[in-house]
């Protein structure tokens, strides 16, 4: 576990909680002597911070990737089938394999990696994933089946411009917007373009094409709210993703099927999908485990070694085949032997830092939809946290929290390790809003910040190629995690990647 910080802003004094990798400093030394200045000076922190102990430890994986040797020490124990990693997929995984001789290794001392969720005074919130849709079967059936279905998301998204919500905005709706003619009319016509597309050429066809390049015929503020779209929901602008999944996107806008989530987000479907697979398999999830090393016995009857710190204890255990749910830039430093083709696909996937804001609010925030978009925010975009609940119909003076999403270019990833540089973001987060919704700065209490290296697995030009070669078996080891599939990473795709690898299982 590691240190969460507490500051008092010197510009808005609001308390503002860090949540995240604050002991990763030292292992992202190299990254911060590349990465882009801050945008201004950084906020003075409170001189005398108070701390909590929470949050997400990368310490010793970045001591991984900088060349540390860990201890191994000869098998302790046997099992049929390992899990690396307790996010969604490795969760996933064991859930299939509930009755095989399963355990599952996961380093933090919670589950559910990425997806997951915090409160403040009684008010649930999402510090990452949201929402999926009843498109998403196999998710809406799971969450049935361990008691925790998803809950409808009334509406569609808003696009906000100066504060007033337009709904609709690539549909019928583009002409209620508040730009020119030429700007509302390439809205729409950038739908329809987008339908033709998929239409008229196959998903590799568009991949190899950047979405940047579909939107060049279009106004310029088309592209603009692509690249905010893009950067919070896969983590990159049109010119870093595939023309495949962007075409994709226009009908999420649409609101062809319906939404569902959770008071919390997903993060609340990941505790439960915990509870459920420990209550299934007691005793074999293991937490606060960390695998450094993954390696195959010689010979076809042979097993596959992993090697771990467990509570900070070398120990190895010898398994018969091993699931690793893990982003495939780590998989790629823990498993030996892999084909250099193999290794050079998984480092060449790219991941977004992501840091995400929860401005707590004393009343009633702003609720115009569930999912509202800023094209003039250094964010993207904000989901009330009750949306679910009250349909922004809550009581005036209910508490309330707008879960903020603020991806960062690659570039700027070390400044999610810059305690006050994300003062200085949190800040900016109230004043912005604020401008768009006066009087939320005076019914600000507090904001958390959740903080994330690598939370989105980049789908770029290509990716559907890297992430086939990347997840090709390795001898009985198989390749799960959200970022398998080449597309944009969410949970019902971290549940598809984990039935391909146990589908993959041999059964001797």
């Amino acid at each position: 576990m590691e240190i969460t910080r507490s500051y008092v802003s010197r510009r808005t004094l609001l308390t503002t909680v860090i949540v995240g990798a604050a002991e990763a400093a030292v292992g992202c030394q190299r990254e911060r002597q590349h990465a882009a200045p801050s945008a201004k000076p950084s906020a003075a922190p409170d001189p005398a911070p108070r701390a909590r102990v929470n949050g997400e430890n990368f310490s010793q994986p970045h001591s991984k990737r900088d060349g540390k040797q860990f201890p191994k020490v000869e098998v302790k124990e046997s099992c049929e089938v390992a899990i690396i990693g307790g996010g969604p997929s490795g969760l996933y995984a064991a859930h299939l394999l509930k009755n095989r001789d399963v355990l599952l290794l996961e380093k933090e001392g919670r589950l559910g990696g990425n997806c997951s969720t915090d409160s403040w005074q009684g008010v649930q919130f999402s510090t990452g994933a949201a929402f999926f849709s009843e498109g998403d079967t196999e998710l809406v059936e799971l969450m049935r089946e361990i008691g925790a279905p998803g809950l409808p998301i009334a509406g569609t998204d808003a696009l906000i411009v100066k504060g007033e919500p337009y709904f609709d905005f690539f549909g019928a709706g583009a002409a209620r917007l508040p730009f020119p003619d030429k700007v509302k009319s390439d809205f729409q016509r950038s739908a329809e373009h987008a339908q033709k597309l998929k239409q008229r050429h196959d998903s590799r066809e568009l991949d190899a094409r950047t979405f940047a390049d579909v939107l060049r015929e279009f106004v310029p503020e088309v592209k603009q709210f692509w690249d905010r779209y893009g950067a919070s929901n896969w983590g990159a602008e049109t010119e870093h993703t595939s023309a495949r999944l962007g075409v994709h996107a226009y009908s999420w806008l649409i609101g062809v099927e319906k939404r569902l989530s959770y008071a919390g987000g997903l993060g609340v479907g990941a505790l439960a999908l915990g509870r459920w697979v420990e209550s299934k398999l007691p005793g074999r999830l293991r937490l606060g485990s960390f695998v450094h090393q993954v390696e195959l016995e010689p010979g076809k009857a042979g097993g596959v070694r992993v090697h771990a710190l467990v509570n900070g204890e070398p120990h190895t255990i010898r398994a018969r085949s091993v699931i690793l749910a893990v982003p495939k830039f780590f998989a790629a430093r823990i498993v030996q032997d892999l084909t250099s083709e193999q290794r050079l696909a998984m480092s060449a996937f790219r991941y977004a830092p992501y840091p995400v804001f929860n401005l707590c609010l004393n009343g009633r925030g702003p609720q115009p939809a569930y999912d509202n978009w800023f094209m003039d925010a250094p964010f993207a975009d904000f989901i009330p946290a009750d949306w679910v609940l009250h349909a922004g119909k809550a009581p005036s003076d209910a508490k309330s929290a707008l879960t903020v999403y603020h991806p960062l270019p690659e570039t700027r990833r070390s400044e999610l390790l810059d305690d006050p540089r994300l003062v200085d973001m949190a800040d900016d987060v109230v004043e912005h809003l604020n401008r768009h919704f006066p009087g939320v700065k005076k019914l600000a209490a507090e904001i958390r910040v959740f903080r994330r290296g690598h939370a989105l697995a980049i789908p770029t030009p290509g990716q559907l190629d890297r992430a086939g070669l990347a997840t090709r078996a390795h001898g009985r080891i198989f390749f799960a995690h959200s970022d398998s599939r080449g597309d944009v990473s969410s949970f019902p795709g971290a549940l598809r990647a984990a039935r391909s690898a146990v589908e993959a299982l041999p059964r001797g």
